[in-house]
């Protein structure tokens, strides 16, 4: 019977347990995970300006396995601010990018993207660009 506390381990990584008895007798050894937790800030967001989608970087797995990310976008009047639109969308882990519809002209867009792991969704990398026009409108 006892307690012990590692302090300092990493989420979402392996670690061999081995309780011995000196010299040379194994009592018990086993493998264990430890648990997920929710995913870092996503690094890099940024509008692409040819072809005006989203992209962000992907989010390595070292807090748990990364699946999917999550998407808010709020579009404001420009000129005063007031509300028009919010917009969530979740995409799988293999999507690092995001095409925005209809963009409204004379409109100013915030959008967040959060890495989600089976414990939640991590901190948000946050973008605010203006409406993206294509062609000579």
């Amino acid at each position: 019977k006892g307690t012990f506390t590692c302090p300092l381990l990493q989420p979402f990584t392996v670690y061999s347990v081995t309780i011995s008895l000196p010299p040379s007798t194994i009592l018990y050894t086993r493998l264990l995970r430890t648990k997920e937790t929710v995913p870092d800030k996503p690094e890099k967001l940024w509008l692409d300006p040819s072809t005006g989608s989203l992209q962000w970087k992907a989010l390595p797995s070292c807090k748990g396995e990364i699946i999917g990310y999550q998407l808010n976008i709020t579009a404001r009047r420009a000129h005063d601010g007031s509300f028009l639109e919010f917009k969530q969308v979740l995409v799988n882990q293999s999507v690092t990018q995001y095409m925005p519809s209809h963009q409204t002209p004379g409109s100013k867009y915030t959008v967040t993207v959060q890495g989600l792991t089976v414990a939640g969704a991590g901190a948000a990398s946050l973008l605010e660009f203006r409406s993206y026009v294509s062609g000579n409108g």
